[in-house]
């Protein structure tokens, strides 16, 4: 799999070694809240979900990215996503998702990060289709999909059972012909 770098950002495939950081963000409770089917408590679970996203890299069943930080090469997030299936036009890949660690919320790290993954999925990756969702109260992950350029698709009204209650669910999609490459 490809290293993607940004301007600040180095995006390149998980290791064993990203154990300590790839632990303090999947079993970050507050971060991980919209994220709670993935999110790790113990530091054994944290290794079976990394030698998970590192085996379903080396398959090419899906490009998994740490986030890392150029000026102090610390693991600071995550972004990838599932090829679903392989059609006579392309990949159709989804979700596609991405996590950052509290501190560095709020500093458009995530939006870089998943707008190189998107260039490489459209432009080197060969897909065609990329689709994502998130809970309605997920606000700012649906503030990253528009500004990618992701459009809503649907609206799934307390569809899904996430804390304690039924949750409406936005599902989102970005096509190749959609995609812009000057941002």
């Amino acid at each position: 799999m490809n290293l993607l770098e940004t301007g600040r950002l180095i995006l390149r495939p998980y290791a064993q070694e990203d154990l300590p950081d790839y632990h303090r963000l999947m079993s970050d409770r507050e971060n991980m809240y919209f994220l709670s089917d993935i999110a790790t408590d113990t530091l054994e679970e944290s290794r079976e979900s990394l030698n998970a996203a590192i085996e379903v890299n080396a398959r090419n069943k899906a490009r998994r990215f740490c986030v890392v930080l150029k000026e102090s090469a610390r693991l600071i997030g995550g972004v990838g996503y599932e090829i679903q299936a392989v059609t006579p036009a392309g990949k159709i890949a989804g979700p596609m998702g991405w996590f950052i660690l509290p501190e560095f919320q709020n500093r458009g790290y995530i939006t870089e990060a998943a707008e190189k993954v998107l260039e490489f999925a459209f432009l080197h990756d060969g897909c065609v289709r990329i689709f994502t969702g998130c809970y309605k109260e997920n606000l700012p992950t649906q503030s990253v999909m528009r500004k990618l350029g992701f459009r809503k698709e649907a609206e799934r009204i307390e569809s899904q059972w996430h804390d304690g209650k039924m949750k409406t669910r936005l599902e989102f999609a970005i096509n190749k012909n959609e995609y812009k490459t000057e941002r």
